[in-house]
Order: structure tokens, then C-alpha cells, then sequence
């Protein structure tokens, strides 16, 4: 019997702003999907900001916990790094190679473990998908980012579920989530009842995405 077709859960892209000037773009995807290891979500991203490139695709679980991973950041025409990871057991490996050499790692995979890497912007589409908290409510989660060969935790907050935000000209209702790291690092994202990302902001950074079209 042949698995179910992909579903897409949403495409679109985000304009991106550093002290209110446009800096780059982010084209990306999501889709629902069925793997023979447990992959039920499909992530795809491309972004630009100056003269980085980075192509991303994240599958995980139902419970946004990493399957496998894939990145590829590029320069200029220089590929600058190669990552690659997948779920063995109960921990996550990863493998990256950079202009610097080889690296290997394994991760313990805790329950809930999500991906969510420094620059990334449509991976808290799963970090806040079908995540049930009344206002001020919140939850922390194991956190890899493996770009920067690193874990640590997530502090993820519903700060209200009655906010707007403009998009494309036309006013949408949205849920804001605070999100900060265990280094403190804060994120700030607005998201539609469906979960799908409107804006993201990073105030240490006077970054801000801004989604260049209405969700459909």
C-alpha cells in the first residue's frame, strides 16, 4: 500500500528587515508527510541575508522532535557548510563540515527536543503548531541547534491570542509567542490561528520578518 501524498500545510516567503531596511528573503514551505521512520512534517526554507545563503529542510515527528536535518550554507559562491542529521535510536547524529574540517555529534533526543537554529525563521511554525496554552501560559522544551553544535532549552510563552498584525495590507488576527532561549536570546512571534508564522522578530539583533503574503 502506497503512503498518503505530501499535504501541504503552507508556502510562502518573508522580507527581511535589519534596523527597518530590507536585508534579505526567505522563500518556504510546509507540508504534512508520511516517512517509514516517523516523519510526519516536512520544513523547507531558502533565506538570503547579505551575502549568506542558507538552504534548509527539517523533517520531524508529530511532536516536532527532529527525523532529519539538512543544511547548506553558502557565501558568495563559496559552500561554507555541509550539515546533515537523522534520528539512530533515540539520539540525534549529526555530521558538518565546514572550511575548519569535519565534525561529528550525537545528541540525546529528550521528549519534545525541538530544532530551532539562531537565524532560523519558518522553524517556529512547528515549535508553536498545534500547541495548546492559554494566554501567559508556557512550556520549556530541549533545544538542539546544531549549526552551532550546541543544546540547551526553550522557553516558549503565549504571551496573547488577540493581537494583529498587517499583512500584505490586510489586517490579520494573530496569536503573539514569546520565545527565548536558556542564553536569553529573545524572539517574538506572531502566528494565525493555524499556526502559520505572520512575523518574527529579534529586537538584540533590530531584525524583523515580515510574511509577503496572505495565508491561503
Amino acid at each position: 500500500m502506497q503512503p498518503p501524498a505530501p499535504a501541504r500545510l503552507d508556502v510562502g516567503s518573508f522580507t527581511l528587515l535589519v534596523n527597518g531596511q530590507r536585508a534579505g528573503r526567505e522563500q518556504f514551505s510546509v507540508q504534512r508527510l508520511t516517512s517509514q521512520d516517523g516523519g510526519t512534517l516536512e520544513v523547507r526554507s531558502e533565506s538570503a541575508l547579505g551575502d549568506r545563503r542558507v538552504a534548509m529542510r527539517l523533517e520531524t515527528d508529530s511532536a516536532g522532535t527532529p527525523v532529519r536535518y539538512s543544511v547548506e550554507e553558502r557565501r558568495g559562491a563559496e559552500v561554507t557548510l555541509r550539515l546533515g542529521g537523522q534520528r539512530v535510536r533515540g539520539r540525534f547524529a549529526t555530521l558538518a563540515r565546514s572550511s575548519t574540517g569535519e565534525a561529528a555529534r550525537e545528541y540525546l533526543l529528550r521528549p519534545g527536543a525541538v530544532v530551532i537554529e539562531d537565524d532560523g525563521i519558518v522553524q517556529y511554525a512547528l515549535l508553536v503548531r498545534e500547541r495548546a496554552l492559554v494566554e501567559g501560559g508556557g512550556v520549556t522544551l530541549p533545544r538542539l541547534t546544531p549549526i552551532a553544535n550546541t543544546q540547551g532549552a526553550v522557553r516558549l510563552v503565549l504571551e496573547t491570542r488577540s493581537d494583529t498584525i498587517v499583512v500584505a495590507g490586510v489586517r490579520r488576527d494573530a496569536r503573539r509567542w514569546r520565545v527565548t532561549a536558556s542564553s536569553g536570546d529573545l524572539r517574538l512571534v506572531w502566528v494565525d490561528a493555524e499556526g502559520r508564522v505572520l512575523k518574527l522578530s529579534i529586537p538584540a539583533r533590530n531584525l524583523e520578518a515580515l510574511r509577503d503574503d496572505v495565508p491561503r
